[in-house]
Protein backbone atom coordinates (compact mmCIF):
# COMPACT_ATOMS: atom_id res chain seq x y z
CA UNK A 1 0.00 0.00 0.00
CA UNK A 2 1.34 3.42 -0.98
CA UNK A 3 0.82 6.54 1.05
CA UNK A 4 1.35 10.23 0.56
CA UNK A 5 1.87 12.61 3.45
CA UNK A 6 1.97 16.30 2.60
CA UNK A 7 4.20 16.67 -0.44
CA UNK A 8 6.40 13.75 0.55
CA UNK A 9 5.71 10.41 -1.14
CA UNK A 10 5.77 7.68 1.46
CA UNK A 11 5.31 3.92 1.54
CA UNK A 12 2.46 2.66 3.21
CA UNK A 13 -2.47 -3.41 9.42
CA UNK A 14 -4.76 -6.77 14.50
CA UNK A 15 -3.89 -4.91 17.57
CA UNK A 16 -1.32 -6.61 19.73
CA UNK A 17 -0.53 -5.56 23.25
CA UNK A 18 2.87 -4.54 24.48
CA UNK A 19 4.42 -6.24 27.46
CA UNK A 20 8.18 -5.87 27.26
CA UNK A 21 10.42 -5.56 30.28
CA UNK A 22 10.40 -1.91 31.44
CA UNK A 23 14.19 -1.86 31.52
CA UNK A 24 14.32 -2.74 27.83
CA UNK A 25 11.89 0.05 26.99
CA UNK A 26 13.90 2.58 28.99
CA UNK A 27 17.00 1.55 27.06
CA UNK A 28 15.14 1.87 23.78
CA UNK A 29 13.91 5.37 24.60
CA UNK A 30 17.45 6.42 25.50
CA UNK A 31 18.72 4.97 22.22
CA UNK A 32 16.08 6.93 20.32
CA UNK A 33 17.15 10.08 22.16
CA UNK A 34 13.58 11.32 22.43
CA UNK A 35 13.02 14.37 24.66
CA UNK A 36 11.16 13.90 27.95
CA UNK A 37 7.46 14.67 28.22
CA UNK A 38 6.77 18.33 29.10
CA UNK A 39 6.50 19.01 32.81
CA UNK A 40 3.30 21.02 32.26
CA UNK A 41 1.63 17.78 31.19
CA UNK A 42 1.27 16.82 34.83
CA UNK A 43 0.27 20.23 36.18
CA UNK A 44 -3.47 20.69 36.87
CA UNK A 45 -4.98 23.06 34.33
CA UNK A 46 -6.07 25.48 37.06
CA UNK A 47 -2.41 25.86 38.04
CA UNK A 48 -1.16 26.67 34.56
CA UNK A 49 -0.42 30.28 33.56
CA UNK A 50 -3.47 32.16 32.28
CA UNK A 51 -3.54 32.80 28.53
CA UNK A 52 -1.84 36.05 27.62
CA UNK A 53 -4.48 36.91 24.99
CA UNK A 54 -1.70 38.16 22.75
CA UNK A 55 -2.15 37.96 18.99
CA UNK A 56 -0.12 35.13 17.50
CA UNK A 57 2.51 36.82 15.31
CA UNK A 58 2.26 34.41 12.34
CA UNK A 59 -1.52 34.21 12.15
CA UNK A 60 -1.71 36.85 9.41
CA UNK A 61 0.44 34.59 7.20
CA UNK A 62 -2.03 31.70 7.55
CA UNK A 63 -4.21 32.37 4.52
CA UNK A 64 -6.08 29.13 5.04
CA UNK A 65 -7.86 30.27 8.21
CA UNK A 66 -9.47 33.07 6.22
CA UNK A 67 -10.25 30.67 3.38
CA UNK A 68 -12.25 28.35 5.64
CA UNK A 69 -14.19 31.27 7.13
CA UNK A 70 -12.82 30.99 10.65
CA UNK A 71 -12.75 34.77 11.19
CA UNK A 72 -16.41 35.10 10.24
CA UNK A 73 -17.24 33.27 13.47
CA UNK A 74 -14.20 33.89 15.67
CA UNK A 75 -11.76 36.70 16.40
CA UNK A 76 -8.06 36.19 15.61
CA UNK A 77 -7.80 35.17 19.26
CA UNK A 78 -10.23 32.37 18.30
CA UNK A 79 -13.00 33.58 20.55
CA UNK A 80 -16.64 33.58 19.40
CA UNK A 81 -18.18 36.54 17.58
CA UNK A 82 -21.67 35.06 17.63
CA UNK A 83 -24.07 34.54 20.50
CA UNK A 84 -24.52 30.87 21.26
CA UNK A 85 -21.31 29.77 19.53
CA UNK A 86 -18.83 28.04 21.81
CA UNK A 87 -15.04 28.10 21.71
CA UNK A 88 -13.05 24.96 21.05
CA UNK A 89 -13.57 22.49 23.89
CA UNK A 90 -10.74 20.69 25.63
CA UNK A 91 -13.10 17.71 25.99
CA UNK A 92 -12.87 16.87 22.28
CA UNK A 93 -10.22 14.22 21.57
CA UNK A 94 -8.65 13.95 18.11
CA UNK A 95 -6.41 10.99 17.32
CA UNK A 96 -3.75 12.12 14.85
CA UNK A 97 -2.48 8.94 13.20
CA UNK A 98 0.70 10.14 11.56
CA UNK A 99 4.45 10.45 12.11
CA UNK A 100 4.09 11.46 15.76
CA UNK A 101 4.19 14.89 17.36
CA UNK A 102 6.73 17.26 18.85
CA UNK A 103 5.16 17.12 22.29
CA UNK A 104 7.58 19.75 23.59
CA UNK A 105 6.60 22.35 20.96
CA UNK A 106 5.26 25.51 22.69
CA UNK A 107 2.24 25.51 20.37
CA UNK A 108 1.38 21.84 20.96
CA UNK A 109 2.47 20.80 24.46
CA UNK A 110 -0.57 22.28 26.25
CA UNK A 111 -3.07 20.52 23.97
CA UNK A 112 -1.94 16.93 24.37
CA UNK A 113 -4.45 14.26 25.34
CA UNK A 114 -3.48 12.69 28.66
CA UNK A 115 -4.36 9.13 29.59
CA UNK A 116 -5.47 9.79 33.16
CA UNK A 117 -5.15 6.12 34.09
CA UNK A 118 -1.43 6.25 33.25
CA UNK A 119 -0.61 9.47 35.08
CA UNK A 120 -0.70 10.59 38.71
CA UNK A 121 1.23 9.82 41.85
CA UNK A 122 2.39 6.23 42.41
CA UNK A 123 4.04 4.60 45.38
CA UNK A 124 5.95 1.44 44.50
CA UNK A 125 5.66 -1.68 46.65
CA UNK A 126 8.29 -1.78 49.36
CA UNK A 127 10.28 -4.52 47.60
CA UNK A 128 10.58 -2.32 44.48
CA UNK A 129 11.10 1.05 46.13
CA UNK A 130 14.86 0.80 46.07
CA UNK A 131 14.89 -0.32 42.42
CA UNK A 132 12.53 2.28 40.99
CA UNK A 133 12.98 6.01 41.52
CA UNK A 134 9.80 6.80 39.62
CA UNK A 135 6.88 8.05 41.72
CA UNK A 136 4.35 8.61 38.93
CA UNK A 137 2.24 6.19 36.90
CA UNK A 138 3.65 7.72 33.73
CA UNK A 139 7.04 6.11 34.32
CA UNK A 140 6.42 3.13 36.60
CA UNK A 141 6.73 0.51 33.89
CA UNK A 142 3.26 -0.86 34.68
CA UNK A 143 0.22 -1.15 32.45
CA UNK A 144 -1.96 0.67 34.98
CA UNK A 145 -5.13 0.65 32.85
CA UNK A 146 -4.64 -2.88 31.45
CA UNK A 147 -5.02 -1.76 27.85
CA UNK A 148 -1.94 -3.66 26.66
CA UNK A 149 0.35 -0.61 26.60
CA UNK A 150 2.69 0.42 29.40
CA UNK A 151 3.00 4.12 30.34
CA UNK A 152 1.03 5.29 27.29
CA UNK A 153 0.44 8.78 28.67
CA UNK A 154 -0.13 10.78 25.47
CA UNK A 155 -0.44 8.03 22.86
CA UNK A 156 1.93 5.48 21.35
CA UNK A 157 4.83 5.07 18.95
CA UNK A 158 3.87 1.93 16.99
CA UNK A 159 7.07 2.12 14.96
CA UNK A 160 9.47 1.74 17.87
CA UNK A 161 6.98 0.21 20.32
CA UNK A 162 7.51 2.84 23.00
CA UNK A 163 5.18 5.30 24.79
CA UNK A 164 6.85 8.45 23.47
CA UNK A 165 5.36 9.21 19.97
CA UNK A 166 8.00 11.80 19.11
CA UNK A 167 7.99 13.17 15.56
CA UNK A 168 11.34 12.86 13.78
CA UNK A 169 9.79 13.46 10.35
CA UNK A 170 7.78 16.68 10.70
CA UNK A 171 4.51 15.75 9.03
CA UNK A 172 2.59 14.75 12.16
CA UNK A 173 3.55 17.94 14.01
CA UNK A 174 2.49 20.00 11.00
CA UNK A 175 -0.92 18.32 10.91
CA UNK A 176 -1.37 18.65 14.66
CA UNK A 177 -0.64 22.38 14.50
CA UNK A 178 -3.27 22.97 11.82
CA UNK A 179 -5.84 21.16 13.95
CA UNK A 180 -5.00 22.53 17.36
CA UNK A 181 -2.04 24.86 17.81
CA UNK A 182 -2.54 26.96 20.95
CA UNK A 183 -4.08 30.37 20.25
CA UNK A 184 -3.54 33.78 21.85
CA UNK A 185 -0.24 32.90 23.49
CA UNK A 186 1.85 35.35 21.51
CA UNK A 187 3.73 32.51 19.81
CA UNK A 188 3.47 31.35 16.22
CA UNK A 189 -0.05 30.87 14.95
CA UNK A 190 -3.39 29.29 15.92
CA UNK A 191 -5.05 26.00 15.09
CA UNK A 192 -8.64 25.74 13.92
CA UNK A 193 -9.64 24.28 17.31
CA UNK A 194 -6.91 25.52 19.67
CA UNK A 195 -8.01 23.75 22.87
CA UNK A 196 -8.63 20.32 21.38
CA UNK A 197 -6.87 17.32 22.94
CA UNK A 198 -4.50 15.58 20.51
CA UNK A 199 -3.90 11.86 20.94
CA UNK A 200 -0.60 11.27 19.14
CA UNK A 201 -0.30 7.89 17.40
CA UNK A 202 2.86 7.33 15.39
CA UNK A 203 2.50 4.73 12.64
CA UNK A 204 4.81 5.79 9.83
CA UNK A 205 8.33 4.46 9.45
CA UNK A 206 10.21 6.08 6.58
CA UNK A 207 12.67 3.19 6.48
CA UNK A 208 10.08 0.43 6.88
CA UNK A 209 8.17 -1.67 4.37
CA UNK A 210 4.73 -0.54 3.31
CA UNK A 211 3.13 -3.57 4.95
CA UNK A 212 4.62 -2.58 8.30
CA UNK A 213 3.15 0.89 8.01
CA UNK A 214 -0.22 -0.61 7.19
CA UNK A 215 -0.02 -2.88 10.22
CA UNK A 216 0.87 0.09 12.39
CA UNK A 217 -2.02 2.07 10.92
CA UNK A 218 -4.52 -0.59 11.94
CA UNK A 219 -3.01 -0.84 15.41
CA UNK A 220 -3.30 2.93 15.78
CA UNK A 221 -6.95 2.90 14.65
CA UNK A 222 -7.77 0.22 17.22
CA UNK A 223 -5.96 2.18 19.93
CA UNK A 224 -7.93 5.34 19.09
CA UNK A 225 -11.16 3.32 19.14
CA UNK A 226 -10.39 1.75 22.49
CA UNK A 227 -9.10 4.88 24.22
CA UNK A 228 -12.04 7.15 23.49
CA UNK A 229 -11.09 9.43 20.61
CA UNK A 230 -13.98 11.27 19.00
CA UNK A 231 -12.29 12.00 15.67
CA UNK A 232 -9.50 10.26 13.77
CA UNK A 233 -7.34 12.30 11.39
CA UNK A 234 -5.51 10.20 8.80
CA UNK A 235 -3.43 11.54 5.92
CA UNK A 236 -2.14 8.34 4.35
CA UNK A 237 -3.62 5.76 2.04
CA UNK A 238 -3.24 3.79 -1.14
CA UNK A 239 -4.99 2.14 -4.07
CA UNK A 240 -5.47 -1.24 -2.39
CA UNK A 241 -8.21 -1.91 0.14
CA UNK A 242 -7.26 -3.86 3.26
CA UNK A 243 -9.83 -5.90 5.17
CA UNK A 244 -8.14 -5.33 8.56
CA UNK A 245 -8.07 -1.58 7.97
CA UNK A 246 -11.73 -1.48 6.96
CA UNK A 247 -12.72 -3.62 9.97
CA UNK A 248 -10.92 -1.19 12.28
CA UNK A 249 -12.81 1.75 10.78
CA UNK A 250 -16.09 -0.16 10.95
CA UNK A 251 -15.35 -0.52 14.66
CA UNK A 252 -14.79 3.26 14.78
CA UNK A 253 -18.22 3.71 13.21
CA UNK A 254 -19.85 1.36 15.71
CA UNK A 255 -18.37 3.50 18.51
CA UNK A 256 -19.74 6.70 16.96
CA UNK A 257 -16.41 8.12 15.79
CA UNK A 258 -15.77 10.39 12.83
CA UNK A 259 -12.86 9.67 10.47
CA UNK A 260 -11.41 12.44 8.31
CA UNK A 261 -9.16 11.04 5.56
CA UNK A 262 -7.07 12.49 2.77
CA UNK A 263 -8.28 11.86 -0.79
CA UNK A 264 -4.68 11.38 -1.95
CA UNK A 265 -2.05 13.23 -3.96
CA UNK A 266 -2.03 11.35 -7.27
CA UNK A 267 -3.94 13.92 -9.33
CA UNK A 268 -6.53 11.33 -10.41
CA UNK A 269 -10.18 10.48 -9.96
CA UNK A 270 -10.98 8.31 -6.96
CA UNK A 271 -14.16 7.32 -8.79
CA UNK A 272 -12.01 5.47 -11.33
CA UNK A 273 -9.29 4.25 -8.97
CA UNK A 274 -10.33 4.40 -5.30
CA UNK A 275 -7.95 5.63 -2.63
CA UNK A 276 -8.21 3.92 0.76
CA UNK A 277 -9.16 4.47 3.51
CA UNK A 278 -10.85 7.63 2.17
CA UNK A 279 -12.83 5.58 -0.38
CA UNK A 280 -14.30 2.98 1.97
CA UNK A 281 -18.11 3.26 1.73
CA UNK A 282 -18.59 4.04 5.41
CA UNK A 283 -20.76 6.98 6.43
CA UNK A 284 -18.43 8.01 9.25
CA UNK A 285 -15.65 8.88 6.76
CA UNK A 286 -15.13 12.31 5.20
CA UNK A 287 -12.79 12.36 2.19
CA UNK A 288 -10.87 15.59 1.56
CA UNK A 289 -9.29 17.17 -1.55
CA UNK A 290 -6.96 20.20 -1.56
CA UNK A 291 -7.21 23.67 -3.10
CA UNK A 292 -5.08 26.79 -3.56
CA UNK A 293 -5.75 30.42 -2.60
CA UNK A 294 -7.94 30.86 -5.69
CA UNK A 295 -10.18 27.94 -4.63
CA UNK A 296 -8.81 25.83 -7.47
CA UNK A 297 -8.13 22.13 -7.06
CA UNK A 298 -4.41 21.45 -6.74
CA UNK A 299 -3.05 19.51 -9.75
CA UNK A 300 -1.69 16.91 -7.33
CA UNK A 301 -5.00 16.42 -5.51
CA UNK A 302 -7.25 13.43 -6.12
CA UNK A 303 -10.88 14.25 -6.83
CA UNK A 304 -14.25 12.70 -7.72
CA UNK A 305 -17.83 12.38 -6.59
CA UNK A 306 -16.59 10.08 -3.85
CA UNK A 307 -14.55 12.96 -2.38
CA UNK A 308 -16.77 14.96 -0.06
CA UNK A 309 -15.13 18.35 0.39
CA UNK A 310 -12.07 20.43 -0.44
CA UNK A 311 -9.94 22.56 1.90
CA UNK A 312 -6.73 24.63 1.73
CA UNK A 313 -3.66 22.56 0.95
CA UNK A 314 -1.09 24.77 -0.78
CA UNK A 315 1.88 26.17 1.15
CA UNK A 316 0.17 25.87 4.51
CA UNK A 317 2.06 27.28 7.48
CA UNK A 318 2.10 25.20 10.66
CA UNK A 319 4.25 23.75 13.42
CA UNK A 320 7.39 21.65 12.91
CA UNK A 321 9.60 19.71 15.36
CA UNK A 322 12.12 21.67 17.34
CA UNK A 323 9.75 24.53 18.07
CA UNK A 324 9.90 25.60 14.44
CA UNK A 325 7.31 26.57 11.82
CA UNK A 326 7.17 25.83 8.11
CA UNK A 327 5.05 25.14 5.07
CA UNK A 328 3.78 21.91 3.53
CA UNK A 329 1.45 21.16 0.63
CA UNK A 330 -1.05 18.39 0.00
CA UNK A 331 -4.34 16.75 0.88
CA UNK A 332 -2.83 15.97 4.28
CA UNK A 333 -2.98 19.65 5.20
CA UNK A 334 -6.50 19.99 3.75
CA UNK A 335 -7.63 17.03 5.84
CA UNK A 336 -6.34 18.66 9.02
CA UNK A 337 -8.45 21.79 8.39
CA UNK A 338 -11.58 19.65 8.08
CA UNK A 339 -10.66 17.78 11.26
CA UNK A 340 -10.20 21.08 13.09
CA UNK A 341 -13.58 22.28 11.84
CA UNK A 342 -15.17 19.00 12.97
CA UNK A 343 -13.63 19.45 16.42
CA UNK A 344 -15.07 22.99 16.60
CA UNK A 345 -18.50 21.63 15.70
CA UNK A 346 -18.13 18.91 18.32
CA UNK A 347 -17.45 21.70 20.82
CA UNK A 348 -20.96 23.01 20.25
CA UNK A 349 -22.56 20.01 21.99
CA UNK A 350 -23.56 20.89 25.57
CA UNK A 351 -22.03 17.58 26.66
CA UNK A 352 -19.33 15.74 24.72
CA UNK A 353 -21.25 12.56 25.51
CA UNK A 354 -23.75 13.84 22.94
CA UNK A 355 -21.09 13.65 20.19
CA UNK A 356 -22.81 12.64 16.95
CA UNK A 357 -20.63 12.03 13.89
CA UNK A 358 -23.65 12.03 11.58
CA UNK A 359 -24.71 15.49 12.76
CA UNK A 360 -21.18 16.86 12.43
CA UNK A 361 -20.77 15.40 8.95
CA UNK A 362 -24.14 16.87 7.91
CA UNK A 363 -23.20 20.33 9.22
CA UNK A 364 -19.85 20.17 7.44
CA UNK A 365 -21.29 19.09 4.09
CA UNK A 366 -24.29 21.42 4.13
CA UNK A 367 -22.20 24.35 5.32
CA UNK A 368 -19.75 24.36 2.38
CA UNK A 369 -19.25 27.22 -0.01
CA UNK A 370 -19.18 26.73 -3.77
CA UNK A 371 -16.09 25.59 -5.65
CA UNK A 372 -15.71 27.64 -8.87
CA UNK A 373 -14.24 24.90 -11.08
CA UNK A 374 -16.64 22.23 -9.86
CA UNK A 375 -19.03 21.38 -12.67
CA UNK A 376 -22.77 21.03 -12.24
CA UNK A 377 -22.18 17.31 -11.89
CA UNK A 378 -19.79 17.88 -8.98
CA UNK A 379 -17.02 15.90 -10.62
CA UNK A 380 -14.26 17.39 -8.44
CA UNK A 381 -15.92 17.00 -5.04
CA UNK A 382 -19.46 16.02 -4.16
CA UNK A 383 -20.14 19.12 -2.06
CA UNK A 384 -17.79 22.11 -1.99
CA UNK A 385 -15.14 23.96 0.00
CA UNK A 386 -15.20 23.62 3.76
CA UNK A 387 -16.55 26.63 5.68
CA UNK A 388 -16.38 26.93 9.45
CA UNK A 389 -18.87 29.79 9.47
CA UNK A 390 -21.23 27.97 7.11
CA UNK A 391 -21.10 24.80 9.17
CA UNK A 392 -21.71 26.71 12.40
CA UNK A 393 -24.73 28.32 10.78
CA UNK A 394 -26.03 24.83 10.11
CA UNK A 395 -25.32 23.77 13.68
CA UNK A 396 -26.40 26.90 15.56
CA UNK A 397 -28.79 28.65 13.19
CA UNK A 398 -27.17 32.09 13.26
CA UNK A 399 -26.83 34.30 10.21
CA UNK A 400 -24.28 36.94 9.26
CA UNK A 401 -25.56 40.47 8.66
CA UNK A 402 -24.90 41.82 5.19
CA UNK A 403 -22.27 44.53 5.14
CA UNK A 404 -20.80 43.47 8.47
CA UNK A 405 -17.20 44.71 8.85
CA UNK A 406 -14.42 42.26 8.17
CA UNK A 407 -12.29 41.05 11.08
CA UNK A 408 -8.96 42.82 11.35
CA UNK A 409 -5.99 40.73 12.35
CA UNK A 410 -5.25 42.58 15.54
CA UNK A 411 -5.66 41.96 19.25
CA UNK A 412 -9.19 42.32 20.60
CA UNK A 413 -10.61 42.34 24.09
CA UNK A 414 -11.07 38.92 25.55
CA UNK A 415 -14.66 37.70 25.38
CA UNK A 416 -16.23 35.35 27.83
CA UNK A 417 -16.20 31.74 26.77
CA UNK A 418 -19.53 29.96 26.59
Amino acid sequence: MFEKLGIVVLMAFTLTGWAKEPSLVEKRIKQLNYPPLPETLFVPSENLPVSTSQLDPLISQDWALTSIGLFEAFTPLVQPLKTGVSSCSKNVIVAVVDTGIDYSHPELRDNLWVNSAESGSWNPPSHLASQNSCRDKSCNGIDDDNNGFIDDVIGWDFVNDVPFPYDTHGHGSHISGIIGATAANGVGLAGVCPRVRIMALKYYDSSGAGFNNLQNTVKAFHYANKMGAHIINYSGGGAEAASAERMALEDSKSRGMLVVAAAGNDGRSNDIMPYYPASYPLDNIISVASINRQDQLLPSSNFGKGVHVAAPGLSVLSTLPGGRFGMMTGTSQATAFVTGAAALLASQFKDIKDFDYQAIKTWLLKGVRSMPDNSQNNTLVSNGIISVSGSLKQAKGWTTQKGAPSIALEATKKRNRN
